[in-house]
């Protein structure tokens, strides 16, 4: 009997013990975030910003309770977010959860901010019932508000929620300007002026020279015609001698809608060339292509196609590729790097080892594509960075059409990476690196194709075989 009272006494003990542990530890948390490049931790871009904050921050979440039950854990999701803002800086970020149908007074609040309500479609009881719910997110902070109307999608929240703080409490406008086709860089233009203000540049005038002046902090040219103009590339220069700083995307072969290609004209090459680097007049392939559809509207023509290079090979020592997994580069071209007196030139992306040039006569028809000699195979490389001491610093990347939306891919981080340059330049990298809230797709490296092979089934069987073989091991003993 006084064992049992014993053996009582010490599960009692224990019980409140772990309760009272429970009770001590509940404010704090302790988690372990495995995924690739921490994905599923803040990003020290936007721990930087939110331990510096000078004033309160408010941060309200807009969300029905009715919300249909597919969405539970999109919202149970944010809220674990912006509990983590909260908790890095908890006297200086106020997180409110509010649902606008319960609460008359938040109802009014998110008609006068603008926060719509969504329309939902679920099926109850056999029929199929549309409900509206509100998801939205207002950020205050001094009299002004950003607003983020619709948080439908985790994966990027932390980046637009940086972002808007970043915008909120910097106290003088970062502006940045925009030299290209406006009408064909939406998705890029997104996500810039979240964090800038953007302006687009006309400099083919005379007065092009002051267009661009020390208010913009760094210019991007998208040059996807025949060549910028010799005003234009004054007006350039100019910027760049007052410490200037630009990020060029440039064609060394002009290739047309009817896949025709011609050496692009190249007003930039002697600017280009004082900062050693020169642009080939070549295209180059890769073994890793993208796939692209080359049918019409009634019929689909996929096919890897070596000029749309895909590419993981970046320069880890630089701040822009922390949230890269990988990059397509549609008929980009080599860049040869020459030393010059003054000027320290980086390279930032290469092509893999399985990649190939031409030159002279192009062959862009995808049926009749010439493969390469196994000598001819090597790496190129497709963008660099260039700083003159006393003057400019420039980035150059070998293909137009890179930022434009039709080449965008589910698979490529091409808009990610214009924007952790353009941060790097024009903010001193306030927001580079902040990933992605999931990560879905991981490139293999690279590697042959035999290989690829081993690692495709070791992946599959290596744990069902270990299992067995434990499980092997087990049975032997109990015999």
């Amino acid at each position: 009997m006084i064992k049992k009272t014993k053996l009582y006494t010490i599960y009692i003990l224990a019980i409140g013990v772990l309760l009272l542990i429970n009770f001590l530890v509940s404010s704090y948390s302790l988690r372990f975030d495995f995924s690739y490049g921490g994905a599923y931790t803040l990003s020290a871009s936007t721990k930087k910003i939110v331990k510096n904050l000078n004033d309160i921050i408010t941060v309200k979440f807009f969300v029905s309770s009715d919300l249909p039950t597919r969405l539970i854990p999109l919202k149970n999701a944010v809220v674990d977010l912006l509990n983590e803002y909260q908790k890095e800086n908890q006297g200086k970020i106020s997180v409110k959860v509010i649902d606008p149908k319960t609460d008359t007074a938040a109802l009014k609040e998110v008609q006068d901010l603008g926060i719509p309500a969504l329309q939902f479609s679920q099926l109850e009881q056999d029929k199929y019932a549309v409900t509206s719910s509100y998801m939205g997110i207002a950020i205050s902070y001094g009299g002004k508000n950003e607003i983020l109307p619709q948080v439908t999608d985790v994966n990027s929240l932390e980046y637009n929620l940086t972002a808007a703080i970043y915008k909120l409490t910097n106290k003088v406008p970062v502006k940045i300007g925009v030299i290209g086709p406006s009408d064909q860089m939406t998705e890029l233009d997104k996500v810039l002026q979240q964090q800038f203000t953007v302006d687009y540049l006309d400099i083919s005038s005379q007065s092009a020279v002051k267009t661009i002046g020390p208010t913009y902090k760094t210019v991007i040219v998208i040059d996807n015609k025949s060549g910028l103009d010799a005003t234009a590339v004054q007006a350039l220069q100019s910027y760049l001698d007052n410490k200037g700083k630009v990020i060029f995307f440039h064609d060394g072969v002009q290739v047309g809608d009817n896949l025709t290609a011609s050496v692009a004209i190249n007003n930039l090459a002697d600017l280009f060339d004082r900062y050693g680097i020169k642009i080939n007049p070549d295209l180059v392939l890769s073994g890793n292509a993208e796939i692209v559809n080359f049918g019409n509207s009634q019929t689909s023509f996929l096919v890897p196609y070596p000029f749309w290079i895909k590419t993981n090979v970046f320069n880890s020592q630089t701040p822009y590729f922390s949230n890269i997994n990988q990059l397509m580069l549609p008929w980009s071209s080599a860049i040869t790097l020459e030393k010059k007196s003054g000027v320290e030139t980086i390279e930032l992306v290469k092509t893999d080892a399985k990649s190939w040039e031409q030159t002279g006569n192009f062959v862009l028809d995808p049926q009749a594509v010439p493969q390469p000699q196994p000598k001819d195979l090597k790496q190129f490389i497709v963008a660099v960075e260039a700083k003159k001491t006393g003057q400019g610093k420039m980035a150059v990347v070998t293909s137009s059409r890179f930022p434009l939306d039709q080449y965008q891919s589910q698979l490529s981080d091409n808009i990610s990476f214009v924007l952790n340059i353009a941060n790097n330049f024009a903010s001193g990298g306030a927001l580079a690196g902040i990933r992605q809230r999931a990560v879905s797709f991981y490139p293999l490296p690279n590697m042959s194709t035999s290989n690829q092979d081993i690692f495709r089934y070791a992946n599959i069987f290596v744990l069902p075989v270990l299992f067995a073989l434990y499980g092997a091991w087990r049975l032997i003993r109990r015999k």
